[in-house]
């Protein structure tokens, strides 16, 4: 409330000095003070409390109170201290005056003397014009006195320097020179220390304006207007340099005086928000900007001279802004291109302290630059042994100028990877670290190894293979040869004749066999085999099976059950029946070979609702665990060696599984050594027909 009070006194005046303005509010205070004193005067004698009442002198002092405060509220704070002069009227009606005076007038010269004294202090205060002002003051203070003792019929005592009087007090003329001299003296020293001060500011103003006039900075002035309660409302511009109006092409009869409101908007566009920046921003010290239109950059450092005003030095900073940009460019064009390279790159100094990076992007490896910049290699992962070996290789690196080679594993998100770190001197005092992935390589070489084994291996595979399809295809060929020969000789009767013939048939179908598996492997590895579906009654199949291997088992001690879960002549499912066939041929085969006594069953059965499960089941003499992983490769056989117990390709099981994935399957095995063997696979069960079950 103060505050707003203060404000409300000293807005009409424009005042710029602080002094000013506490002069002008004191000067208020006095004032209002003494037209409250007479007024609480007057109406205490109009209601008849006072016995010495004196309402002339009342009256007198609240018309030079209020004479003063009008005066001071039409801006004319000069005129209201100039009242004072004034004040022997006040003086006169209550000591001088015979007929209002409240005390004998022999005896109150003190009492005027004394109200007289105040009047210099008081025009030393608040009165611009000092010397005059108080030498006039001075004269009507001496023509008062000696008007009261003319009227007190004491002229004779001007002449004493002691009044004989009770109180001995100092001659009133004398006391009433003392205070002028005293007073006087004081607004002579006032006056003459005050021109000296304006002089040195007037030559400071002088230096500091040539000085911000030469200045290549464009520096601004400006005036913070306020409301009653002191809050900024408003900009008003005093002063700007040529650098300013240069650099942003405007002249100074635009902006001397001119409100911020009417002038930015043409020089900073829409780029600046100054009355953000200057009115409501409390740490603006500095901040940069672009001003479109001009295509510039400028950096601003503001400060506050006084406390209502705001200076701000404008630093064109556009060359160098283009500069850093360029470098930025620069800086951001090689880091592509190091990015581009498929390496880390790291900067460490002497001490194992990482300095800098880059690294490409990537889902397998991501550094986070808080973790490694400014850290040590003893900190960021590796190993102690590994840390003390990267560190020994910087330290060869910097002191023989070599490049250090070392081979690391690293754990990362998706497992571990394989890198190759080379070290190498970057300066006396750092090194360049290049990381390179060598997971791919790494693998690539295991699997090359790999890769190498296992053509070995089927390079061995494809020697038994020939040497044994050699055999395979040399045996059935001489017993046809031999036998057609035997036919046809006339040693021999009908009945071995049949025989023979018999015998050149199974053969021939051996032999059909083997090339019908070859052509089977050619169209596999060149891709051409093609699943052509269509209904397939299951029973009619099994049964055909069923009736085509019970006539080739005749001669074995074995027996041949098919066990199917449907007995329903509909029963079917839509596939491919040759591949389906063919699958269930190779796996009977199969049953058959290895199988010299015993039982051989096959069939079906549904498993859940959208898959039919097929299986082949023997009493044979079964298949080693490490060997049931490998005998659907190629070429692999049981015994591979050239002279062998049971004959075959190889490729029976291979061409099976193979023709079972194209169906929607995959064939697996359950055996053991001497427990025979189960042979099952599994096809969709899509457009089933059939599926219920004829009951007996």
């Amino acid at each position: 409330m103060l505050k707003a009070i203060y404000h409300f006194i000293t807005k009409p005046y424009l005042l710029e000095s602080g002094e000013d303005k506490r002069k002008i509010t004191g000067l208020h205070i006095i004032l209002f003070l003494g037209l409250c004193y007479a007024l609480i005067e007057l109406m205490l004698s109009l209601a008849g409390f006072h016995v010495n009442e004196c309402i002339p002198g009342n009256v007198s002092l609240l018309a030079i109170s209020l004479v003063g405060l009008y005066c001071l509220r039409n801006g004319r704070p000069d005129c209201a201290a100039r009242t004072i002069f004034m004040l022997p009227l006040v003086i006169y009606f209550f000591y001088i005056s015979t007929q209002y005076a409240t005390h004998p007038v022999k005896s109150s010269v003190p009492y005027t003397m004394w109200s007289l004294v105040p009047g210099f202090l008081f025009l030393l205060l608040f009165s611009r014009k000092n010397e005059k002002n108080l030498l006039i003051y001075f004269s009507v203070s001496l023509l008062t006195i000696g008007y009261h003792l003319h009227q007190a019929e004491r002229l004779g005592d001007a002449l004493s320097l002691y009044w004989p009087t009770p109180e001995l007090i100092l001659n009133p003329f004398v006391t009433i020179s003392l205070a002028f001299v005293a007073t006087f003296l004081v607004a002579v020293n006032f006056e003459l220390n005050l021109k000296e001060l304006r002089t040195r500011v007037l030559e400071t103003d002088q230096q500091i304006n040539k000085t911000v006039k030469s200045f290549q900075q464009g520096v601004l002035l400006m005036q913070v207007e306020q409301d009653e309660m002191n809050n900024p409302i408003g900009l008003k511009i005093l002063k700007t340099n040529p650098a300013f109006q240069k650099m942003f092409r405007v002249n100074s009869r635009e902006l001397h005086q001119a409100d911020a409101d009417v002038v930015f908007p043409k020089v900073f566009r829409n780029s600046f928000d100054w009355n953000n920046y200057y009115l409501h921003t409390k740490n603006r010290h500095r901040t940069e900007l672009y001003v479109e239109h001009l295509e510039k950059w400028f950096e601003v450092f503001s400060l506050q001279p006084a406390p209502n005003q705001i200076a701000s030095i404008f630093y064109d900073i556009t060359t160098q802004h283009h500069t850093i940009a360029s470098l930025q460019e620069s800086r951001k064009r090689y880091k592509v291109l190091l990015e581009a390279i498929p390496d880390i790159f790291f900067i460490i100094d002497k001490d194992g302290i990482y300095v800098d990076f880059v690294i490409k992007e990537s889902e397998l490896i991501q550094i986070n630059a808080d973790d490694i910049v400014g850290n040590s290699i003893f900190e960021v992962g590796f190993s102690e042994k590994m840390s003390r070996k990267i560190f020994q290789c910087i330290q060869d690196a910097i002191n023989r100028d070599s490049i250090e080679t070392i081979e690391y594993a690293l754990e990362v998100k998706k497992g571990t990877a394989m890198f190759e770190m080379r070290i190498a001197r970057l300066d006396d005092h750092s090194v360049i670290s290049i990381a390179r992935d060598i997971t791919k390589r790494k693998v690539a070489e295991i699997r090359l190894e790999e890769a190498k084994l296992k053509a070995e291996e089927a390079d061995q595979l494809k020697s038994a293979f020939l040497a044994n399809i050699s055999h395979e295809i040399r045996t059935p060929m001489n017993a046809i040869i031999g036998f057609s020969k035997m036919v046809g000789s006339p040693d021999f009767d009908l009945e071995e004749k049949d025989r023979f013939i018999d015998i050149i048939i199974s053969n021939g179908k051996l032999l059909m066999e083997m090339i019908n598996d070859m052509i089977s492997l050619s169209k596999i590895e060149s891709n051409q085999v093609r699943v052509k579906e269509g209904f397939c009654k299951v029973n009619d199949l099994m049964v055909e099976l069923y009736r085509q291997y019970s006539f080739d088992l005749t001669s074995k001690p074995i027996r041949l059950k098919l066990n199917n879960q449907n007995a329903n002549p509909k029963f079917g499912v839509t596939t491919d029946k040759y591949l389906l066939e063919e699958i269930l041929k190779k796996l009977l085969d199969n049953a058959v070979k290895f199988t010299n006594r015993g039982e051989i069953e096959f069939g079906y059965k549904m498993k859940g609702k959208d898959q039919l499960m097929f299986f082949v089941t023997d009493t044979g003499i079964g298949i080693d665990v490490e060997q049931i992983k490998r005998i659907f490769e190629r070429f692999h056989q049981i015994d591979n060696k050239t002279t062998r117990k049971y004959e075959g390709t190889g490729l029976g099981l291979a061409i099976a599984q193979h023709y079972s994935m194209l169906l929607g399957g995959k064939i697996e095995v359950n055996s053991g050594i001497d427990q025979g063997s189960e042979f099952y696979f599994s096809i969709p069960f899509k457009n089933g027909d059939g599926t219920l079950q004829v009951v007996r």
